[in-house]
């Protein structure tokens, strides 16, 4: 195939001069390696192939970037490309480490298995082997292997090399999705008390993290929960299909890289249920389509409590290599002003930890907390300063568990507690803004306690592929404080003109 011209800017690629077919899939190579594939779309009237950058990607384009197209393993159109007047060369890699990213199919910038050390898969496989066997020798809970790890194996008897975890799943024994929510956080305490680190994706979703540094992960192993219920097979977070039409049980073993893990009964069943009847051909540009139905099962029995946190991570880490400017903000300032001597606050949304430190450094005793684990980690290691005036902890505040625990946690500090948040409902989504506010409400019931927001109220829109940033409508800021019997006693916004934020110092309104 004659090469063609190639051309792209920070939103898009162009191809000019090359005749693909609709629908084929093309390899976009950066440096001479493949960071995303793509169905081609349809030509305009002058055969001219645009194509949108996936958002992530888009954001983080700068500088020069050599890029190459590729169609049916053949090179069609290659070139160097200015995106800005940055002269640097862009590297997709990963903040603090240099591991090279590719574009996942989720639109994520992500690592993936190609090109790394072939001894990482095997550490891999050797940590499932073993949460195996915990899960079995505690619980009795049998897990098998699913998703792409089970998908590269049925093909050709090894992992997909653009994979990036493993994925492993169990089948739980109740039919009530009550029943299987509680069951999944049997096994988070169990997996907790055995030393693991779990994030939890959904009531049906844990995700096990192996760090390999203060702020990097070396893999993660995923822990779905499959169930059936009312005659439906449900195997989270996607499928949906007669329970007669999934086996499961009994487990059967499975080749995976030279070695035998536990594989379900009927593995073509479970993989037309997660990819479609398709599965047997390699779709390098797949994506997941959950039906409605699905989708809404899902989310109101399951629901989704980990929002934007591998987004906020991958912003922090690319803060702590850029090395983070630790300035307060101004809502820190203002904070420090209102406070009695020697309070005791709670920071929420805490990031990188500069306001805490600040506060700290003022004489207050702060409990910092966030959901993004590379920023506590690094918070503790560079701010804690073990003057045990500031401690850094997680909590995701859209889980009312963490909420709860949280208000364990401040009844435990000495004094009335004070409430710090930056920003945070810029953040939150739906459901962590009703547990935020109940949590709110809750501390502020104690006598001369107050709590210290700044809300961004315009300005832009977060980022396209994740919602970093959202611009809060004042008038239902305000709706959801009296909601949760808050009141905002005194405002200050940020400068003569339109206000593209507001401090707000809140009460609990009492009787």
């Amino acid at each position: 195939m004659r090469a063609a011209a190639l051309t792209a800017d920070a939103h898009r690629l162009v191809i000019t001069g090359a005749r693909i077919p609709s629908g084929d899939a093309l390899s976009v190579l950066l440096a001479g390696r493949r960071i995303w594939t793509v169905r081609a779309p349809e030509p305009d009237d002058d055969g001219v192939l645009a194509i949108d950058w996936p958002p992530a990607l888009a954001e983080r384009l700068a500088g020069r970037a050599r890029l190459a197209v590729e169609h049916a393993g053949v090179e069609v159109a290659a070139a160097t490309i200015a995106i800005d007047d940055d002269g640097t060369e862009f590297d997709l890699s990963e903040p603090g480490t240099g591991i090279p990213q590719v574009v996942n199919k989720w639109g994520r910038i992500a690592r993936s298995f190609e090109g790394r050390d072939a001894a990482l898969i095997e550490q891999v496989l050797d940590e499932a082997e073993h949460l195996i066997q915990v899960l079995r020798r505690t619980l009795g809970v049998e897990l098998f292997v699913t998703g792409g790890t089970l998908l590269g194996p049925v093909r050709n008897g090894r992992i997909m090399a653009h994979d990036d975890d493993a994925d492993l799943a169990y089948l739980s024994e109740h039919t009530n999705p009550s029943d299987v929510v509680l069951e999944s956080f049997r096994i988070e305490r169990t997996l907790a008390a055995q030393g693991y680190e779990v994030v939890r994706h959904s009531s049906g979703h844990l995700q096990l993290m192996f760090p390999g540094g203060t702020v990097t992960d070396r893999f993660y192993l995923d822990i779905f929960t499959y169930f059936e219920c009312d005659g439906w097979f449900y195997g989270t977070f996607h499928a949906r299909e007669r329970a007669d039409a999934v086996t499961i049980h009994p487990l059967k073993p499975l080749p995976v890289n030279g070695r035998l893990l536990p594989g379900p009964a009927e593995p073509a069943q479970l993989l037309a249920a997660i990819y479609g009847p398709s599965w047997e051909v390699p779709d390098p540009t797949f994506t997941f389509v959950t039906p409605p139905a699905a989708f809404r099962r899902y989310y109101w029995w399951l629901n989704h409590f980990d929002v934007d946190r591998e987004n906020w991570e991958d912003h922090h880490r690319a803060e702590i290599e850029g090395g983070p400017a630790l300035a307060p903000s101004d809502l820190a300032r203002t904070t420090a002003e209102h406070l009695p001597p020697s309070s005791t606050v709670l920071d929420l949304g805490c990031g990188l930890g500069a306001d805490a430190r600040y506060l700290a450094d003022r004489g207050h005793r702060v409990l910092a907390v966030d959901y993004s684990r590379p920023a506590l980690a690094w918070a503790q290691e560079n701010l804690a300063q073990g003057d045990g005036a500031v401690h850094f902890e997680r909590a995701n505040l859209t889980m009312a568990r963490h909420a709860l625990h949280l208000r364990k946690r401040c009844a435990q500090l000495d004094g009335t507690v004070h409430v710090h948040a930056n920003h945070l409902f810029n953040a939150l989504s739906p459901l962590g803004w009703d547990t935020t506010l109940m949590l709110i409400r809750h501390l502020l019931a104690a006598p001369g306690s107050m709590a210290f927001l700044e809300v961004g109220v315009a300005g832009d829109e977060g980022s396209a592929s994740w919602d970093d940033y959202r611009p809060v409508e004042w008038k239902r800021f305000q709706d959801e404080l009296r909601r949760y019997s808050l009141s905002a006693e005194e405002q200050y916004d940020d400068g003569a003109g339109v206000a593209t934020s507001r401090r707000v110092l809140v009460r609990r309104e009492m009787g």
